[in-house]
């Protein structure tokens, strides 16, 4: 569509396009929250129509009431409520200025509800953007100018047997630990224009109470629901929130959400400052970091990222923080660099890392990271334990300047292959990506240690058949259902479960969630993950790439052949170690997390702390003094939750400041005249150069059918469930056959692969993480598709095109399979 946004693509930062209303509620459907379908006008719809008035407002009412608007865009409104299936929609204005701290613009705009054809829809929408130049509104901005833009969203009405408000926090007292809820019964306008008396809840650790109203909107527990659901979107907003909901038949739906903006007794958010030079947000962190893990995290970042391009391109990269956010910075190559890159190669320094990995590196960390954990730390005094952590710091990174060391000299290792392929085979860079690693790596001790987990369970019809039937209830009991098998699932959380699931410091490792675990064991009862066969199978599926590699190779000259020959052996030798050093490294960032919580249990014990999670928010030199000393870190940790809030409420832009244009090149006048060990690694970097530059492929919008178009990234087609994992958490839904939908993976996704039919991603590349492991696995998948996670539902029946890069949703098997459901 050319001016219409299905609200499926829109996320927070396309609130200065269609308002924020509608950006809140297209990040919000991404984040997992149930969310009517709908698109959005955006206001440049509007000033298009508006184009030439002026700042009269009488005019511009007049030009917006009479003006015909343009036929395309009559004709997409008619096919994109088509595309909701002709069902009754609510057209509601979205206002740029909407919900800004001290002006949330409440009751502002004009809304139009259970509007019915495209001629109604367009008459609300001259409605809305009328409401914009209104008198009213005009006092209420008090006269700060021209009017802000507006645009419009159009969603699908839900038919409300009860709706209502809910503010996550009592805007009156300010309380946080209590949560209000208004609601009556059919659909929310009344309760909004004050023309109908609500019940009136107050929600408090989790119990409900009628506060007034004869209670007959909903029940306790639909006051619990709501109040839960207030509290989920003021934690993915990280400020309190006032949200709109309505039931219907029992399904909680969120209708809009805003900042409450009447809560005054906070700090004052900081102050963002941007350094000079062009900033790119770390993709690493998909999240602003609580102050704890920020002290550690950033400056071990900033001093070891500078080994990524060491090999290539031989720029620094360092880490700041901005707005609460990480930002990467690359300064430009030092002149005579790639010299000194050539001697390192010609000495064979990117493979001599990866040797020593193998056989002192590897075996030393995992060694030193058995030690640490196996430490009784609630057996420490507390300076014991402030040394503890300490060591546990100093050791991520000493292991993390190890681990960047690594990544740049297979970096260098891959992209020379590459290289080789393009110069003497003429095969683009994908081509011979099957041929690199192969399920192997130390890894995959905790993939094959599932699978084992699964065998034993299957094998033993009592335990299976209460898997199948309830796990959190067999989790409860594994000891009396079989002792064997609880003896090797503890043996199993010992020996894998002490990681984080990336680094995030406040996210709890697979150890400290059993029932996710177990949860995963019982996906894979009916076909347990078989190692041999499965590299067997890939064996198989890269012979033929290898036939024809060999007889391309043929016809080349020996020097060739021998040279392509060993960048390949350097390039299959280095690729296990993405897997393995991250796998360490998150067992390691555990060990961070472990250590802090116990840091937190003391200190809440002492009273200096509310709760053990609150020493996340406080710098972690601080929370170590704490112990030694008798702060109370009250008033820190409010200043810590506040600006990690208000950075999570303000995610920055996905840049700073403006592009070079690329790595300094070494001012050599003739390139021929150049060694050739130089002319090979300028080659190499500015082979890596463009790989990186190159932009993936545009993602198509939907086209009403739930068809998404993105990279294939690992060959053949398959149908299945659609499983949509955000995280870990969601790990333990997983089922035999599904195709996991998720926004990309890391090492440790690599659980859930052997359970899977298809992979579906939203970010990602040839050379991402969720590409290597489909093709190992040999699963057809498809990633860079923007907004796979927003656009599928959680149990579509799903077809995927790793070949074509398609995805497909079989609308008609789906709705088929909902009814048997259901029916």
């Amino acid at each position: 569509m050319a001016d219409l946004i299905q609200l499926a693509r829109l996320r927070f930062d396309d609130w200065d396009r269609v308002g924020r209303k509608a950006a809140v509620l297209g990040e919000a459907r991404h984040a997992g929250f149930r969310v009517p379908d709908g698109f959005a006008v955006p206001w440049q719809v509007l000033a298009d129509v508006l184009d030439g008035v002026g700042d009269d407002p009488r005019a511009a009412v007049q030009r917006i009431r009479t003006a015909p608007l343009p036929s395309a865009l009559r004709e997409e409104l008619s096919a994109a409520l088509d595309a909701l299936g002709g069902v009754p929609v609510a057209v509601r204005s979205s206002g740029v200025e909407e919900d800004l701290a001290g002006r949330s613009f409440a009751g502002q705009y004009d809304s139009v509800l259970k509007v019915v054809g495209v001629d109604a829809v367009i008459k609300a929408l001259r409605q809305c953007w009328a409401s914009a130049f209104s008198d009213h509104l005009a006092a209420y901005r008090s006269g700060v100018g021209t009017p802000a833009p507006v645009g419009v969203l159009i969603q699908a009405m839900v038919p409300a047997t009860a709706a209502g408000v809910a503010f996550s926090a009592n805007p009156v007292t300010g309380d946080r630990d209590e949560t209000l809820v208004s609601a009556v019964t059919g659909l929310g306008d009344r309760l909004m224009a004050g023309e109908s008396d609500a019940d009136e809840w107050s929600v408090r650790d989790g119990t409900a109470r009628l506060v007034s109203g004869p209670g007959k909107a909903i029940t306790a527990a639909q006051a619990g629901e709501a109040a839960q659901l207030a509290d989920r979107v003021a934690e993915q907003f990280g400020t309190p929130q006032d949200v709109e909901w309505a039931f219907s038949d029992g399904t909680l739906w969120l209708l809009q959400a805003r900042p409450i903006t009447t809560l005054a007794d906070d700090p004052a958010p900081p102050a963002v400052e941007v350094p000079p030079g062009f900033h790119v947000r770390d993709p690493r962190s998909p999240a602003p970091r609580p102050r704890l893990e920020a002290t550690v995290y950033l400056p071990v970042l900033s001093a070891s990222a500078r080994h990524l391009f060491a090999f290539t391109t031989r720029v620094a990269l360092t880490a700041t923080e901005i707005g609460g956010w990480v930002y990467l910075n690359s300064g430009p190559a030092e002149a005579g660099s790639t010299r000194r890159i050539a001697e390192q190669v010609a000495e064979g320094e990117p493979l001599a890392l990866v040797e020593r990995w193998e056989s002192e590196w590897k075996p030393a960390y995992a060694a030193r990271i058995g030690q640490l954990r196996h430490r009784d730390i609630r057996a420490l005094t507390e300076p014991a334990l402030a040394a503890h952590t300490e060591e546990v710091a100093a050791f991520f990174a000493e292991f993390h300047d190890v681990y960047f060391r690594l990544a740049g000299a297979a970096m260098f290792l891959s992209a020379q292959l590459g290289l080789l392929a393009q110069r003497y085979l003429d095969w683009p860079p994908g081509d011979l990506l099957p041929l690199r690693g192969g399920l192997a790596g130390a890894h995959m001790g905790a993939v094959i240690g599932l699978g084992d987990l699964a065998r034993q369970a299957a094998d033993d019809p009592v335990l299976r058949a209460e898997l199948e039937r309830d796990t959190a209830g067999a989790l409860e009991r594994l000891h009396s259902l079989n002792p064997h098998f609880a003896e090797a699932f503890e043996t199993y959380l010992d020996e894998h479960g002490h990681r984080s699931p990336g680094f995030d410091l406040t996210e709890p490792t697979f150890a400290e969630r059993p029932a996710v675990v177990l949860a995963m064991v019982s996906a894979q009862l009916d076909e347990h993950f078989d190692p041999e066969e499965r590299r067997a199978a890939l064996a198989r599926r890269v012979h033929p790439l290898r036939a024809e590699l060999e007889r391309r190779l043929a016809s080349r000259p020996a020097t060739e052949r021998h040279a392509f020959a060993a960048a390949l052996g350097a390039a299959e030798l280095s690729a296990p170690i993405r897997d393995e050093k991250s796998h360490l490294a998150v067992s390691a960032w555990a060990l961070l997390r472990y250590a802090a919580l116990e840091i937190g249990a003391r200190l809440a014990a002492a009273g200096r702390l509310d709760r053990q999670e609150d020493v996340f928010h406080v710098p972690l030199q601080q929370a170590l003094a704490a112990l030694g000393n008798s702060a109370d870190l009250h008033q820190e940790v409010r200043l810590g939750r506040t600006r990690h809030q208000w950075a999570l409420a303000h995610p920055g832009p996905r840049f700073y400041g403006t592009p070079t244009a690329g790595p300094a090149q070494d001012p050599d006048p003739d390139p021929s005249e150049l060694p050739a060990g130089v002319r090979h690694v300028r080659d190499v970097a500015r082979w890596t150069t463009r790989q990186m530059q190159t932009a993936p492929p545009q993602t198509p919008q939907t086209d009403g059918l739930g068809g998404l178009g993105g990279l294939g990234a690992s060959a053949g087609r398959t149908t299945g469930l659609a499983r949509i994992v955000r995280g870990p958490g969601d790990f333990g839904r997983v089922r035999k056959g599904d195709v996991l939908v998720c926004p990309e993976t890391t090492a440790q996704w690599a659980v859930l692969f052997p359970s899977l039919a298809g992979l579906v991603a939203d970010g990602g590349s040839l050379l991402s993480h969720p590409a290597i492991l489909a093709r190992e696995y040999g699963i057809p998948a498809v990633v860079a598709t923007g907004n796979a996670t927003a656009v599928l539902r959680d149990g579509d029946l799903v077809e995927v095109d790793g070949t074509a890069g398609t995805v497909r949703l079989n609308a008609f098997l789906t709705a088929r399979r909902t009814e048997q459901r259901h029916g």
